[in-house]
C-alpha cells in the first residue's frame, strides 16, 4: 500500500502524478485515498493541481483573426464552430495506383478539402486555441476550479481533433512530393516521417485569412525540409523538369471499400504496437506523448513530458534517444531478415545456365 507523507506540499511530484493518472483510468477517488491512505479532499486536491499543471502546458499558440474579437453571441460563435460545409464539386473518382503499401493506400480514402472546407477549418482550429487561451487567462493553478478546466480541455481536445482532420486531407501531398525527392526505397518512408512533420508544423502557422491555398503553403515547408535532409538529391535530379504547377499537385480522391481501410488501419496500430512493445513502461509513456499515440492527444514537446513526468528535458531527451535508437535497431534486423530471403528466394528460383 503506498502511502504519503502528511503534509501535502512535500508530496513528490512522481506521486502525485501517479494518483492523477489512476484516477484518470478510472480509478474512484475513494479508492485512490483508501490506497494512498490519505483524505479525500486532498486527493481531489491532488488530482486538481496535477491537472492545471498540465492545462498551463497546453500548446494553444494560434494565429490570431480580428474576427475572433468581434463575436459576442453563440450564433456567431457557430458561424465558426459549426458543421463543416459542403464541399464545392462532388469528390472525383480517380483509378487508385497499383502496388501501393497500405498506409499509402489508406491516405487516397481521405477526400481533399475544398477551399471551402478548408477556411473553415483552419479558422475553427484558431478560434477554439484563442478560446482556449483566454479561458486558461483566468485559471489559478492554486485553486483551479474544474468547471473552467472543463471548458479548457474540452476546447483544446476539439482544436487538436480539427487539426488532426486538416493533417488527414493533406497527407497525400508528402507522398507526392516524396516520390519526387526519393533515391531509393530504403528512405521513402523516412521521407515521408519528416515530411509529415513539415506538414503538422505548417498547419500551425497557416494564415488562411490570407487567401491562399494551403497546400502551396505546405508544399514549400515540406520541399524546405527535404532540401535539408536530402540536398545532393535536389541537385542531381530532374534538371529539364519546370513544372512549378506540378510540384504543387495533390491526388485526386479515390474510394476504397470499407474492409481494405479497416485492414490498413489495423496494420498501422499493429506495427506500432509491436514497435512500442520493443520498451520498457516509461520509454513507451515517453514516446507515446512525444508523438501523440495516445488517441485524440498532440504531440507533446520535450519540457511538457518532463514536467509532467517530473524530471529534465534532457533526462526525456536521453530517455527518448535511448528508445528510439532500440526501435531503429530493431527495424534494421527486421529489413535485414527479410533482405536475406529474398535473395535466398531469387537464388531457390534462379535457372541454371544450362536451362
Amino acid at each position: 500500500m503506498a502511502t504519503f507523507p502528511n503534509d501535502h506540499n512535500s508530496l513528490r511530484t512522481e506521486m502525485k502524478r501517479q494518483v492523477y493518472e489512476e484516477h484518470r483510468r478510472g480509478e474512484p477517488i475513494e479508492a485512490l485515498a483508501s490506497r494512498f491512505c490519505q483524505t479525500r479532499p486532498l486527493i481531489l486536491r491532488i488530482i486538481n493541481e496535477v491537472r492545471a499543471a498540465r492545462i498551463m502546458e497546453l500548446p494553444l499558440d494560434y494565429i490570431d483573426n480580428e474576427q475572433f474579437a468581434r463575436l459576442r453571441s453563440e450564433r456567431q460563435e457557430k458561424d465558426i464552430v459549426g458543421s463543416l460545409p459542403e464541399g464545392d464539386l462532388p469528390p472525383k473518382q480517380s483509378r487508385l495506383p497499383s502496388g501501393l503499401p497500405a498506409y499509402v493506400a489508406s491516405l487516397y480514402e481521405v477526400p481533399l478539402l475544398s477551399r471551402a472546407q478548408e477556411v473553415y477549418l483552419f479558422r475553427k482550429m484558431n478560434y477554439l486555441k484563442y478560446k482556449a487561451a483566454r479561458l486558461r487567462a483566468e485559471l489559478n493553478p492554486r485553486r483551479p476550479k474544474s468547471r473552467l478546466m472543463d471548458q479548457i480541455e474540452h476546447l483544446y481536445e476539439d482544436a487538436v481533433a480539427t487539426k488532426n482532420q486538416i493533417i488527414w486531407a493533406n497527407l497525400r501531398l508528402v507522398i507526392s512530393i516524396a516520390k519526387r525527392h526519393v533515391g531509393s526505397v530504403e528512405n521513402f518512408f523516412e521521407l515521408v516521417s519528416d515530411g509529415n512533420m513539415s506538414l503538422t508544423k505548417a498547419v500551425e502557422k497557416f494564415d488562411f485569412a490570407r487567401g491562399f491555398r494551403f497546400s502551396t503553403y505546405a508544399s514549400w515547408a515540406i520541399i524546405r525540409n527535404f532540401a535539408r535532409e536530402i540536398p545532393c538529391a535536389l541537385r542531381h535530379r530532374d534538371r529539364f523538369r519546370s513544372g512549378h504547377s506540378e510540384m504543387l499537385a495533390t491526388t485526386e480522391d479515390s474510394r476504397m471499400g470499407e474492409h481494405d481501410q479497416e485492414s490498413a488501419q489495423i496494420q498501422r496500430k499493429s506495427l506500432v504496437a509491436r514497435m512500442l512493445r520493443l520498451l520498457n513502461e516509461r520509454e513507451q509513456e515517453i514516446v507515446a506523448c512525444r508523438f501523440g499515440l495516445t488517441g485524440g492527444q498532440e504531440p507533446m514537446t520535450l519540457k511538457q513530458v518532463g514536467a509532467t513526468m517530473g524530471v529534465t528535458k534532457e533526462r526525456i531527451r536521453q530517455i527518448q534517444s535511448r528508445a528510439m535508437d532500440k526501435m531503429r535497431r530493431a527495424a534494421e534486423e527486421a529489413n535485414s531478415t527479410r533482405r536475406d530471403q529474398a535473395r535466398a528466394l531469387s537464388a531457390i528460383h534462379r535457372p541454371r545456365p544450362d536451362e
